[in-house]
């Protein structure tokens, strides 16, 4: 058998005899229903992973990147609010199916399921990919998120900061909401995290608002190069401007409460935290690797034995919420409704035409009024002696900067961001003057990071302002 059987078929017997591995007694503020909901939670997304791998096997399926060991993240998921926008790692297909819980009207089985099968009915992708994502659930859809998601995740903490300034008219976030952004421990070393890491501690060093909680998923190895013992919490444990904290992500109990500690400091002070989230890696890293071919077999055994699944029906028994027999009829009726399920899925259509992949790409015509610049008395007032010049002969950069001025006077939820665009005016004087004429809110000075500038607007975009990042040079870019 595969490893995906093993740690199947030892679920059964050991729930079943009740040999269940050690860990702490059930603590904390979670309510017995909950527990369940969660655990139920952790049983679909277990489910959904052996499903993938069974589609793959017949041709029906094509990713197989899973979430099984991060079971613990659906406790997360009911700490925060379905209203705070979430950045997920790809192996948070818990967190999604949990935030569900908390959205009448989801049908999560059905909608991943799509996915799986790269239907075009997928309401995620599209039918391109098997990715996390979801409209109501305010979870950007993103693939391949090594690392690339952080830098989006401090704009748009930035951008719910912004809008409490600074309101666009169609801002997508609450005021008190905070972002959640979670990642692996090998995607941490990334230079793009750092980035992150730095760019949101540089922020809330400067008490700028950034209610941003980054959450650290570290089953201690990426593919199948270790992250060295103790390093993420030698790495961020101290780092200025960014609380830190840390659970045991095989406790459901333990994370649910952590979690809510963290998401209660961010959400208070408007500062960015740092979770840290000790999980294991169950099946290795995709359909196609064999852990055992290069981690020794009585490792793999060893998380195997530590399933998170295992500890949420010891924990769930101790507390008195949820007996053996039920927690073994919950898991067995998850899979037989997942594959009954997935037998519908696999039926729907797929992507056939170029039309066809185009058209959730391009945006659909929207009415725009015919004269949507600003009046002659904001002009007036922007311009003031440099309405006169504009009769006469211009260098490009004066051109593009009257430009932007009309745009910014129209359009209220524009704004500019980038190294020296506010004070100085830009380092070839394309934004003289903005910085007087619109403030600091809109004309914002940032660190000296291109993919930090990019993340920021990508990340304000999400919550409805219309972002102009500067890079200075092309070279840069």
């Amino acid at each position: 058998m595969d490893r995906a059987a093993i740690v199947h078929q030892n679920f059964l017997r050991r729930v079943a005899d009740g040999d269940f591995p050690d860990g702490s007694a059930p603590a904390g503020p979670l309510p017995d229903a909950l527990a369940v909901q969660l655990f139920r939670s952790g049983c679909l997304t277990r489910a959904l992973d052996r499903q993938s791998r069974a589609m793959q096997s017949a041709g029906q399926g094509f990713y197989t990147i899973g979430s099984s060991g991060h079971e613990g993240l659906a406790a997360v998921a009911a700490a925060l609010r379905p209203s705070d926008p979430a950045f997920l790692h790809y192996r948070d297909a818990a967190f999604q199916i949990q935030r569900a819980e908390q959205v009448p009207g989801q049908s999560v089985t059905w909608d991943m399921l799509l996915s799986f099968a790269c239907s075009a009915e997928d309401p995620i992708s599209g039918g391109r990919h098997k990715v996390l994502g979801s409209k109501a659930l305010n979870i950007p859809p993103q693939t391949s998120t090594i690392a690339s998601h952080l830098p989006k995740a401090v704009g748009a903490a930035y951008a719910i900061g912004a809008a409490r300034r600074h309101r666009p008219e169609h801002a997508e976030y609450p005021e008190d909401a905070i972002v959640y952004c979670s990642f692996g421990d090998a995607s941490a070393n990334h230079s793009t995290a750092q980035g992150a890491f730095n760019t949101a501690g540089w922020t809330a060093f400067q008490s700028v608002p950034l209610p941003l909680l980054f959450a650290c998923e570290d089953n201690g190895i990426g593919i199948s190069t270790k992250t060295p013992k103790g390093w993420i919490a030698a790495n961020f444990a101290n780092r200025p401007g960014i609380k830190y904290f840390a659970c045991d992500g095989l406790d459901i109990y333990d994370t649910y409460a952590t979690a809510l500690a963290a998401a209660d400091y961010v959400r208070s002070r408007r500062k960015p935290a740092f979770l840290h989230i000790r999980t294991v890696r169950l099946y290795g890293h995709a359909g196609a690797d064999v852990a055992t071919a290069y981690l020794p077999k009585a490792e793999v055994e060893a998380d195997e034995a530590n399933d998170p699944l295992l500890h949420s029906a010891r924990l769930l028994r101790d507390a008195g919420a949820l007996s053996q027999q039920d927690a073994l009829e919950i898991y067995e009726a998850t899979n037989a409704r997942v594959e009954r399920v997935a037998g519908e899925a696999v039926t729907r259509p797929r992507l056939g035409t170029a039309p066809e992949v185009m058209r959730s790409l391009i945006p659909p015509s929207r009415f725009c009024k015919p004269d949507n610049g600003p009046e002659v008395a904001q002009r007036e007032a922007a311009f003031g002696s440099d309405l006169r010049a504009m009769a006469d002969p211009q260098p490009m950069s004066r051109l593009i900067n009257w430009a932007l001025t009309d745009l910014m006077l129209g359009h209220r939820e524009i704004v500019m961001m980038g190294e020296d665009v506010g004070r100085k005016g830009g380092v070839y004087g394309v934004t003289q003057k903005l910085h007087q004429r619109f403030g600091p809110d809109r004309m914002i000075d940032t660190l000296l990071d291109e993919q930090s500038i990019l993340g920021l607007a990508i990340g304000m975009a999400q919550n409805g302002f219309i972002p102009m990042p500067e890079i200075q040079f092309l070279a840069y870019l």
